[in-house]
């Protein structure tokens, strides 16, 4: 394996393989017992290789580490509980030694070569969705039986009882609320903070799919990321430009709520928030009672938790749907700690910069901060190898600056 130049070459066309294939590609099972088999577990071994070649190059600051000290404590909380401990509870230890390798692997990529392929990236990903939308039997069957679709694709634009109703669009992603996370990471990657008609055009076309996914937890997160705008960079455009970018962001946000309810025909699946009305129903009550009983069991261990306990989950059909909550259970407050300093560290970074790829990075942490708050986005391995790019290149940025200033 060559090293220098052509090595960062070589790793970046890896990368830009490994987002294709973690997007459009399904993952394999080999057995129902064990995890599918994700492209990063498939190149692990490779990116290994590229790490070591390139290891003088490889940010080893104490922040890189982190993901390793957190698979040791997921052992160490595995180790001192004395429930039964299945074999996928092992998996969680791996899970974190990969996320660090991947964030070390996604370090050494020339981003400058790597974004030339985002707009390619991007357009499949519209294909695909759009003809899954409009309802290509071909395309939403193997949606639901290649891609985890299930229940999602079999009742696209369907209520529970078959009759017609509301459109949320599901993806490769296996979920609506992945899907919208997915086209956030578009969104913010053609963010207009230089506004032009492209930036614009892009942005409000990756806005389109968010809306029609019809999540609510996206609509909450694209809240705060103007909420944090308006209160920490308000001059980030002129009146006029504000007057912009939100007259046209709510205009799409109607003109996808046209076309998932079929021109106004059925209930909009993101009214509920809009209306108060989410805070009554089946899915929130679910959640409330998923809270408070979790909530119950992370005061029995509050330091170390009570471990992954994969069986728990399955055996009781429990979702935690909230990413703060199920870390506190798994790892207690000393896990939660870890993992937020995931966050945490680099959005001080991020946020201490706040050029153009710093502010994107910082929104970035935003949405996916807010994201965890009613789903688990870092237990879905495509939106975390995204995330795993997306910190590595915040990374690279505020070091190619230390170095400049050094």
């Amino acid at each position: 394996m060559m090293s220098g130049p052509k090595s960062k070459v070589w790793a970046t066309y890896l990368g830009v393989f490994m987002v294709f294939a973690s997007l459009y590609l399904p993952a394999i099972m080999l057995r129902s017992s064990l995890p599918s088999i994700h492209i990063l577990d498939l190149f692990f071994p490779v990116m290994l290789g590229f790490i070591w070649i390139n290891r003088s190059q490889i940010n080893t600051g104490f922040s890189s580490w982190i993901p390793f000290v957190f698979s040791g404590f997921v052992l160490i909380s595995i180790v001192i509980q004395g429930h039964h401990t299945s074999t996928s509870d092992y998996f969680e230890v791996y899970k974190w030694i990969k996320f660090g390798t991947a964030l070390w692997f996604f370090s050494l990529l020339d981003y400058s070569l790597f974004k030339r392929f985002i707009p390619w990236i991007f357009g499949v990903l519209i294909v695909i969705n759009t003809i899954h939308f409009f309802e290509f039997n071909l395309m939403n069957s193997v949606l639901e039986h290649y891609y985890n679709g299930g229940l999602q694709i079999r009742y696209f634009g369907k209520d529970s009882l078959g009759a017609p109703a509301v459109k949320r669009l599901v993806g490769t992603m296996g979920n609506p609320n992945i899907n919208a996370l997915l086209f956030g990471f578009f969104s913010l990657y053609y963010f207009p903070i230089q506004m032009n008609r492209k930036n614009l055009g892009l942005f409000l076309l990756s806005l389109l799919f968010v809306f029609l996914c019809q999540s609510r937890t996206a609509l909450l997160f694209i809240f705060c990321i103007f909420a944090f705008l308006v209160v920490f960079k308000p001059r980030i455009w002129t009146i006029k430009q504000w007057g912009i970018i939100v007259l046209s962001s709510v205009c799409t946000f109607f003109l996808a709520w046209m076309f998932a309810t079929s021109f106004f025909q059925f209930t909009s699946y993101n009214n509920s928030l809009l209306d108060g009305t989410v805070f009554y129903s089946g899915s929130a009550r679910g959640r409330l009672e998923t809270w408070n009983l979790l909530g119950k069991m992370i005061l029995e261990e509050p330091i170390f938790g009570h471990g992954p306990y994969k069986e728990y989950f399955y055996q009781n059909h429990i979702y935690s749907e909230n990413e703060y909550i199920l870390m506190s259970w798994r790892y207690g407050l000393l896990g939660l700690f870890l993992y937020l300093t995931i966050f945490l560290i680099p959005f001080k970074k991020s946020y201490a910069s706040m050029n153009e790829t710093s502010l994107k990075g910082t929104l970035m942490l935003i949405m996916i901060l807010v994201s965890a708050l009613t789903n688990n986005p870092l237990t879905e391995r495509n939106i975390e190898l995204l995330f795993c790019i997306g910190i590595a290149w915040i990374f690279q940025k505020h070091q190619i600056k230390e170095t400049a200033y050094a």
